[in-house]
Formats: structure tokens, C-alpha cells, sequence
């Protein structure tokens, strides 16, 4: 059975030989670590005072030919390392969101801002600031919307290229420049705001809305085009102690757009996998009733209880996830206690099928070590029928 067969088998709760794989992403130590180290530190380019000048003066300039050529570059890295270590499916992103303002600053094109900052492993990453939508002014000024067809044309360039290369080895579960509907709107008016907005500025959150269900939907549809098979969208609708807001309002605001576009993509003969961190427990059905083929991560250190969830909503929906990344896959952890880990998953959550085991989510401080000790493990018990 090849990796992608046995991934829609999973996603559609028909029988496969073993519990498939599925991989996260991969930040950049940890894609280095696989494919090796560059000559020059990612962050002693980015932090030399001349390529810091060059990016204060010209950096919005710069950021589409330049710096968005050389993400593109680390999204094939991402991807390549994910194939090389063995993962039956792998998070494949495309992440075109971002314009470069200064040395220290990024924009992110739905309207919020983000640091330039250092990894702890000798490259650049980025962390929230805060919202650049305060105002019904700086909605409609807001300069860096995109053209959601030039999006859809250059996804579908990198995608047919990734499918190309690396779709006979893994199955590609394809995420391209369309970040959550919720979490872009949350990110752009601010935590302590998005309330209000959602209360006393109806018309300009359904204007939102509306632009980001477009972007996603085209595209998923040039996703699909390019050979993609299974699309992701991530949504963290919950914190660690449940819902951001009441399930109810989640389902009235957004459950519509996600219904369109999780339709289109089935409609295309797609399958739909969403990640939402945090407790989700509240939510599962609403998920459920949009369509949802998968959800990811239900993570272990949220009050969500994965087993369960297993015995709720294990013959509606395929699990995703349930490998801790804040202890288990550092450097802290045994290699015996991630087997015992993964033995214990596929143990409970692995009868009856619909499970797909994997990473909660993608961090700086995961080792590909910890991730091939994984996989070792997930070989060593995960064939069907499961009789550990």
C-alpha cells in the first residue's frame, strides 16, 4: 500500500495495513539536521549590519523576488526532510503572507505585524506583535491585501513542482498562503478588540470574511489542480482551556465560509483535514458538521482528552496528532519513553482505524532524532490488525 492510498483510506475510516504517519512541518533546526547545515547561519545573514540597512530602506522592495524566493526555498527544505525521514503524509506549506517593512518587522497581508526574530538555533523566525486593524480607517487603507488569483497562479506553480518531486514518496497535505479565517480576523483586531468587532462592526467582519474565504478557496482549488489530494487549513479556534468563544457564535461567524470551502474541496474529490490547537472538546461536532474529513492536533498538554474523543467521535472523523512536543520530541525526553508513548497511542486509538498518528505540532526545539525514534516506534507496532 503506498503512502498516499493508505492516508485517504485513513481519512475516509476504510482499513489499511498499519497506522500511517503524518508529519507537522518542520522548523529549520530541525530540516538542517536532515539535509545539513548551510555554510552561513541563516541568522548571521539576517543580523549583519548591511543586510539590515538594505532591509530598513528597501525591504518591501525586496520581499516578493528576494526574500519570498528564498522561503520558497525553505518550504521545498521542509518538505524534502519530511520525505527523507519516512513520513507516510507531511504538512506541505506555502507561505506567501508576509512583507518584509524593516530588519526587525514583518506584515502579514490579512493586517496584523510580527518580529523578526532569532530561533536559539542560529536561524530567523517570527513572533506576533499585535493588530494593524484598529480602526474603520485602517481597514480600508489597509495596503497589503492580495490579488487572490496571483495567489492561486503561484501555488499552483510551487505545488505541481512539489507533487512532482515528492508525491510518489509521501502524501502531500497541502496548506497555501490562506491561514485561518478566525485567527487571521483575531490576529488583525487584537485579542482584547476582536469582541467588539464582532458586536459593533458587522459589515466590515463580513467584507473580511468574505476576502479570506476567496483566498482560500482558490487557493484549495489550485492546490487540487496541482495534484494535492488532501488540503489543510489551520484554525486555532481554542486556547489550551477551550473555546476562544462560545461554540455557538464559532459556528453562526465562520461555520458558513468553512461549509463553502470544505464542499468545494470534497466536490473536487478531495479530502479536508483541519488543525485547530488547544482544547477543542466543545467544537468537535461543529467541525464535524462543516465536513471535516480529519482534525489535528488534539494537544497533550490542553485539557482535550484524545482517547475519548476516540470513543465519541472515532467513526465520524480521523484523529490526527497525539505526540507531545513540549517534553516527548525534545532533547529532554528517553528515547524509551516515546516508545512507550506511541505504543500507548496506537494501542487505544488505533482499533478500528480513522487514527493517523503524528506530531502536535511543529517547534524549534524538535530534534529529527526524536522524530526517527517515533517512526521506528509507530513501525514496530503499528501493523493491522493492532494486537499489542
Amino acid at each position: 500500500m503506498n503512502p498516499t492510498e493508505r492516508i485517504i483510506r485513513t481519512l475516509e475510516g476504510k482499513p489499511v495495513d498499519r497506522v500511517p504517519t503524518f508529519c507537522a512541518m518542520l522548523e529549520d533546526r530541525t530540516f538542517n539536521e536532515v539535509l545539513g547545515h548551510p555554510l552561513i547561519s541563516q541568522e548571521k545573514i539576517l543580523t549583519h549590519p548591511l543586510v539590515q540597512f538594505a532591509l530598513d530602506r528597501w525591504g518591501k522592495a525586496l520581499s516578493k523576488n528576494l526574500f519570498q524566493a528564498e522561503l520558497n526555498r525553505a518550504f521545498e527544505k521542509r518538505i524534502k526532510a519530511q520525505v527523507e525521514l519516512g513520513f507516510d503524509s507531511l504538512w506541505a506549506i506555502l507561505d506567501e503572507t508576509f512583507t518584509v517593512t524593516d530588519h526587525k518587522t514583518m506584515v502579514r497581508f490579512t493586517g496584523s505585524v510580527y518580529n523578526i526574530e532569532p530561533d536559539g538555533y542560529g536561524n530567523m523566525t517570527y513572533m506576533y506583535r499585535g493588530p494593524c486593524i484598529k480602526s474603520r480607517q485602517d481597514f480600508e487603507a489597509w495596503p497589503y491585501w492580495p490579488d487572490p488569483d496571483e495567489l492561486a497562479h503561484s501555488s499552483y506553480k510551487f505545488f505541481k513542482k512539489m507533487v512532482t518531486k515528492y508525491g510518489k514518496r509521501s502524501c502531500l497535505v497541502g496548506q497555501a498562503s490562506a491561514y485561518g479565517i478566525q485567527e487571521s480576523l483575531l490576529w488583525a483586531v487584537g485579542f482584547e478588540k476582536m469582541p467588539i468587532w464582532l458586536r459593533r462592526e458587522k459589515d466590515l467582519v463580513a467584507r473580511f470574511i468574505q476576502r479570506c474565504e476567496e483566498i482560500c478557496f482558490k487557493t484549495n482549488m489550485a492546490l487540487i489542480d496541482a495534484g494535492i489530494q488532501v488540503v489543510l487549513q489551520s484554525d486555532d479556534f481554542a486556547f489550551k482551556s477551550g473555546p476562544i468563544m462560545n461554540p455557538k457564535y464559532i459556528d453562526e461567524i465562520f461555520g458558513p465560509s468553512y461549509t463553502r470551502i470544505i464542499k468545494a474541496v470534497h466536490d473536487r474529490g478531495a479530502k479536508y483535514i483541519l488543525h485547530s490547537c488547544g482544547d477543542n472538546t466543545l467544537l468537535f461536532d461543529t467541525f464535524i458538521k462543516w465536513g471535516v474529513d480529519g482534525l489535528h492536533a488534539y494537544e497533550n498538554t490542553s485539557n482535550v482528552d484524545i482517547y475519548k474523543e476516540k470513543k465519541i467521535h472515532g467513526h465520524q472523523v480521523t484523529i490526527v496528532g497525539g505526540v507531545g512536543v513540549d517534553y516527548l520530541l525534545t532533547d529532554r525526553s528517553k528515547d524509551e519513553e516515546i516508545d512507550a508513548e506511541v505504543k500507548k497511542l496506537i494501542t487505544h486509538l488505533g482499533p478500528g482505524g480513522r487514527f493517523l498518528i503524528a506530531p502536535v505540532h511543529s517547534l524549534s526545539s524538535i530534534p529529527a532524532g526524536k522524530l526517527k525514534i517515533m517512526l521506528e516506534a509507530v513501525a514496530r507496532y503499528g501493523k493491522y490488525p493492532i494486537t499489542i
